[in-house]
């Protein structure tokens, strides 16, 4: 069972995935958001990067509806996207997390290191953050909270740890909780939507 903290990340999360905001996760969610993140990228077609981002919103999209396959109903509402992420972070059914946190991180560099330097400039973090659609209010806070070095810049080490504290850790005051934004105070900056059980 899920800790109440946990789950309020979670569903954090899950409000940010759901593209369209209609309360269920599908896999229009995955492509549309591939196509925003591309788009804050600045990516032109034909893009390596643009592809990447592509297969890896399928990859997802292809696990997720294989673990949904052995619930009921089997879609992903809030519910079982709640049972899916508890099957990975705790039950660890595709690995342990540490390896998951480290795909992520380099996934993430991948996508949004521009420069190649081996690091997240503001700017580049902005532009993750920016792609997801979260309020970019939060962009300085949450940046400085994550930078914990504070030379101005994200190494993927730093990032692996904030991927692993959102994940994972109960303690309200870690950084890695705002890794997508602040949970507690989270809002769209689309159309706002009552999420409620489908």
């Amino acid at each position: 069972m899920l800790s109440d903290r946990l789950t309020q990340k979670y569903t954090h999360l899950f409000k940010i995935l759901d593209f369209d905001h209609d309360g269920l996760l599908q896999e229009r969610d995955f492509m549309s958001l591939g196509e925003n993140v591309a788009i804050f990228r600045c990516l032109m077609p034909p893009s390596e990067v643009e592809d990447f981002i592509t297969q890896r919103g399928q990859d997802f999209w292809t696990q997720l509806r294989d673990f949904l396959s052995s619930q009921t109903p089997n879609r992903c509402n809030l519910t079982n996207w709640l049972k899916y992420l508890e099957a990975v972070v705790v039950g660890e059914i595709y690995g342990p997390f540490d390896k998951i946190a480290q795909q992520a991180a380099d996934d993430i560099f991948y996508i949004y290191d521009k420069d190649k330097n081996g690091y997240l400039s503001k700017q580049e973090y902005m532009c993750f953050f920016v792609s997801l659609r979260v309020e970019i209010k939060f962009v300085d806070i949450c940046f400085k909270k994550l930078d914990l070095n504070n030379d101005l810049q994200l190494s993927k080490e730093e990032l692996v740890g904030a991927i692993k504290e959102f994940f994972l850790s109960e303690d309200t005051k870690k950084p890695g909780n705002l890794l997508f934004g602040n949970p507690e105070n989270y809002q769209f900056d689309t159309r706002r939507t009552l999420y409620t059980e489908v």
